[in-house]
This record gives structure tokens, sequence and C-alpha cells, in this order.
């Protein structure tokens, strides 16, 4: 897949990073090992000479494959020598090698003229964080949701207590965060304005990341803006790809966008093929199940109901009432 300039630029500079960190560690290694065990330098000296002597074995005649051979063996010797000393000192690399972090590619990038798996891992890392960009909203934790804020008497209407019924979902959305994995199930957060929705969604997000996971969340207008842009030309990415293939994909805020045909057919795309290939998804809605239906169809609305775990909440406006008291 084909990534834009800033995407690529931002994984070639984090290679840079670890292969100055690598070769940083390897120097203050080898100084304080050579301090401690001077014969290490001494074999690092002799093995230096090896080419040396390989070119006057071959400028001097007789029988070069047999001298060659002989410095082969002592070079090997005085690896294995220098690899003992260093695993007595407990240093993991032999030959006071840079402790790279990908030890196929060296942090370069790339092995044998093909991109390195890591790489294609930093591609993927940065293009969902360009996309996550795309909203100003700092990723939360599960820790900053106040429950006392959410009233603890039953609702008139419903007669469901709000904190009660919020403490069970926070739980369970805790729960999904420290369990979550590929193969993790889907989540339809539905409830009134303010009510934490965005606020779980993206305690989840930063859970998920955290673990390693490529993760893309943004509010869905923003997200398919950005995808309408691409469409038509007006701008260059593959945004379409990364929210397709992002291990979890977190769509805030669903029912606020401009809806029209584009908008609809790209959502549709979003969750059945996300659905197909088993990814998880996360929509937060302030639609109920019948307004869904009449804003996007059957065809979205059928698949949200029939794959998605549906989690409520309820009480009032959290925004709000923050403001209130700190005025």
């Amino acid at each position: 897949m084909g990534y834009n300039r800033e995407v690529y630029d931002a994984a070639m500079a984090e290679l840079e990073r670890r292969r100055t960190r690598a070769a940083a560690a390897a120097e203050t290694a080898r100084t304080t090992l050579t301090y401690r065990r001077p014969r290490l330098r001494e074999i690092e000296q002799e093995m230096s000479r090896a080419a040396l002597r390989v070119a006057r074995a071959v400028l001097g005649g007789g029988d070069v494959e047999a001298a060659v051979d002989k410095i082969k063996k002592e070079n090997l010797a005085l690896q294995a020598e220098m690899a003992a000393i260093l695993a007595e000192e407990g240093y993991p690399y032999p030959n006071l090698e840079p402790p790279y972090t990908c030890a196929a590619c060296g942090d370069t990038g790339y092995v044998n003229g093909r991109i390195c798996s890591c790489l294609k891992a930093l591609l993927k890392e940065e293009s969902c964080k360009q996309l996550s960009r795309l909203t100003s909203m700092r990723l939360t934790t599960f820790e900053e949701m106040q429950l006392s804020l959410y009233p603890d008497t039953p609702d008139p209407a419903t007669g469901i207590v709000p904190r009660r019924r919020m403490e069970q979902t926070i739980a369970y959305c805790r729960q999904y965060a420290e369990d979550f994995g590929p193969r993790s199930d889907n989540l339809l957060l539905r409830g009134p304005t303010g009510t934490g929705k965005t606020h779980v969604s993206l305690a989840i997000a930063r859970a998920a990341a955290e673990k390693g996971f490529a993760v893309v969340y943004g509010p869905v207008q923003v997200l398919l803006h950005r995808l309408e842009k691409e469409h038509f030309g007006r701008e260059t990415g593959n945004s379409e790809e990364q929210l397709l293939e992002a291990d979890l994909l977190v769509l805030d805020d669903v029912g606020t966008e401009f809806v029209n045909a584009f908008s609809v057919s790209c959502l549709y795309n979003l969750i059945n093929t996300r659905l197909l290939e088993e990814r998880p998804t996360i929509l937060s809605t302030n639609l109920s199940q019948e307004q869904l239906r009449e804003r996007y169809g059957d065809a979205i609305a059928s698949r949200i109901t029939g794959a998605y775990t549906p989690l409520v909440f309820c009480g009032k406006d959290i925004r709000q009432i923050r403001a209130r008291s700190r005025s």
C-alpha cells in the first residue's frame, strides 16, 4: 500500500532514533567492558588486523588457501573468546554489536532490498496516528471517569439508576480494554450527549494503543470528510486502507455527520468489510436503533444490530455539570 511522505518520513525518523540509541548503547558497553576486561580490546585489535593478514598472504604467494583458512579459524576463535567474555559480563550481544530493536534489518527498514516487517509496522502505526491526530482530543483513561457525577436515584421514565448502570457499563469497558485483542467484540456505545461515550471510547483506544495495536480514533464526520477529499482528489493518502486495516477502529458521534450517498456508502464499506475480516470496531451514537435505520437504511442498521454488543450510557450531560461546578 502507498503512504504519504509525512508518514514515511516519520517512520524513517523513528528508525534513525533506534539506530542512534543502539549505537550509543553499544559504545557505552564497549567503554565499560573494555575497561573491566582489557582482553576485549586486544581481541578487537587482532580481529581488525585480519584483513591485512589475508592481503599479505595473497601477495606472499605460497599456499594462499591454507593461509587464509588459518586466519579464518583464528578469527572465529577470537570471536568465540569475545562472546564468552561478554556472556560472563552479562552482555547479551556478541562482538559488542549494537542492540538493534530489529535484528533482521539492523533498524534500517530493509532486508536485501525488501521492506522489513518492522518498517511495515511503523508505517501502519504512523498512518494511524496521523488519522487520529485529525481530532484534537487527548486520549483519556478510565481512572478519570467520575461516577459521582451520575445521578444515584432512579430515572422517572425508565426506573434505571444511572450511577449503578454506568458502574456496570464502565466495568465492562475497562475489562474489554484490558483483554483487547485482534478478535475482540464490536461495541455500540449508545446514549444521550455528554454521558461519557467519547471518554470511554478514548480510554479503550488508549489501552489498545499502549499494547501495541494499531488504533484509529476519530469523530465519524472528520474521518468520512477525509475519505471524501481523497476520493475526489483534493488530498492524497490512503485513509480508507488504514481505516479498514486498523486493529481497532473507533468511530465517534455516528449520526452527527452530513449524510449523502457517498458518506453512507463509505460507512457501509467500513462496517461490512471489518465485520467480514473480523476486525473490532467501536461505534458511539446518540441515535436509537430505529433512528439508525431511518438514517442509514436496513443494510447498515441490521449489521450493527446483529454484530455489535450494545452498551447503554445514561444520566445527565456530564460536561454541563462540570462546567457549572467550575463557574
